[in-house]
């Protein structure tokens, strides 16, 4: 997958997070916990991807690291987009 096909790829599943929490259908977003609170839907998916990093032999604490600059470089793309930039 090229990286501008990646990154318009990740731009949409962004964006169907956004529609999914506005419409407040959070527990579509860990598919197979539809009922749960987002609270323990969010646990569960966050244990399951400890234990693929762990299987993949991949240091949790830097995934988390990397996700998070991540995380916060999206957060500061939505709101310069929300101030017109």
């Amino acid at each position: 997958m090229s990286t501008d096909h990646a990154e318009k790829y990740r731009d949409d599943w962004l964006a169907h997070v956004e529609e999914v929490i506005r419409s407040r259908h959070y527990t579509w977003l860990p598919e197979g916990l539809g009922g749960e609170p987002v609270d323990v839907a969010m646990t569960y998916l966050l244990a399951d991807i400890m234990h693929i990093c762990r299987r993949a032999g991949l240091d949790w604490d830097d995934v988390l690291r990397r996700a998070r600059e991540r995380f916060e470089d999206e957060e500061r793309q939505v709101a310069s987009r929300g101030k017109g930039g």
